[in-house]
Parts: structure tokens; sequence; C-alpha cells
């Protein structure tokens, strides 16, 4: 994270003891918002066992249930990434910023984790080459690949924020490679 927000790390230090409390309170926010989303979806699973009756005729909300569970744990998972784009990062992020790279972030994870499933059961023989390994080489590869969608949201956070600080077409420092009495590309 710090390699992608290099252009703020420059500009501004965080101090030693926000850094060490910061992840505690983190976790403690992040366990009051785990509660609010557990108490969320058992209300809507709740719900999905119930029936509305209209016009005479009983319809099941289990569908209903079902499609607003989802869209609660993708916007649980978007916040969730929101929060921690706001945490890790030294310095100020503007909410927004942080928003658009957890969005960015949970639609990645959501658009990854449809395809491993379709590709696990259809597709691949990971069973049959790995035995009773299979579902921790399953953890390792999710755990890799959800390591690289918070990267990839990152880095659209970070060029997100130079948009605008940054001409796009600045010219590159030039690069000096040699020692002393080294020849240069001028001279």
């Amino acid at each position: 994270m710090s390699v992608i927000f290099f252009h703020r790390v420059a500009i501004r230090r965080r101090h030693f003891l926000v850094s060490a409390a910061l992840p505690y309170l983190f976790i403690i926010f992040l366990g009051i918002g785990v509660l609010i989303v557990t108490l969320v979806s058992g209300v809507l699973h709740s719900m999905g066992t119930r029936n509305i009756t209209i016009f005479g005729q009983a319809h099941s909300l289990g569908q209903l249930a079902a499609v607003l569970l989802y869209i609660v744990g993708v916007t649980g998972e978007a916040l969730l990434l929101t929060a921690i784009y706001l945490v890790m990062p030294v310095g100020r992020l503007s909410f927004r910023h942080a928003l658009i790279g957890g969005v960015t972030a949970a639609l990645l994870w959501e658009i990854t984790r449809h395809i491993l499933v379709w590709y696990y059961t259809t597709m691949s023989q990971i069973q049959v080459v790995y035995g009773s390994l299979t579902t921790s080489i399953v953890v390792l590869l999710s755990v890799e690949i959800g390591a690289l969608v918070l990267l990839l949201g990152a880095q659209v956070i970070a060029e997100y924020e130079r948009i605008g600080h940054e001409p796009i077409e600045a010219a590159a420092p030039p690069m000096r490679t040699g020692g002393r009495g080294a020849k240069t590309a001028d001279g």
C-alpha cells in the first residue's frame, strides 16, 4: 500500500501512537459493523419464510429476501473495503475517494468470486489432484486473489487522487545509472 500511495507518504507522516492504536480501533468498529450486518441479514432471512397475499394469492418472500440479502452483503463488503482504504494509507483520504476504491474492489471481488465458483464446480479437477489438501489450496488462491483485488482498489484511489495534481504528459526525470565518472546520455 505504501508503494501505491507513495505520493502521500512524502507529504504527510503519521505519528507512531496513531499508527499503533489505529488497528485496534478499526477492529472494534469492524466488529460493530459485522454485528449490524448480522442483525439485518437475520431479519431478511426470517422475512424469507413469510408469505404475502396479493389479490387473494399467496406469494413467498423467499426470492425477495435472497436478493435483498445478496445486496446487503455486497454493500457491506463495499463499506468494509472503504473503511480499510480510509484507515490504511498515511494521511487523510476523502470518503469519496475511499468509496470509489471500495466499490471498485467489491465489484472486482464479486466478479472474481463468481468466476471461481463456476470454475471449481464445472471445470476444475482440483479434488483429484490435491485430495484432502483441496480446501487449503482453494483458500490460499482466494486470499492471493483477494489481496490483488485490494491492491487494485488502492491503485484506483491513487490514480483518482493524482487527477488534477500531476500533469498527464509530464516529462520524466533523467535516469542516472553510473557511479563516479560515468558518462550520461547528455554528456
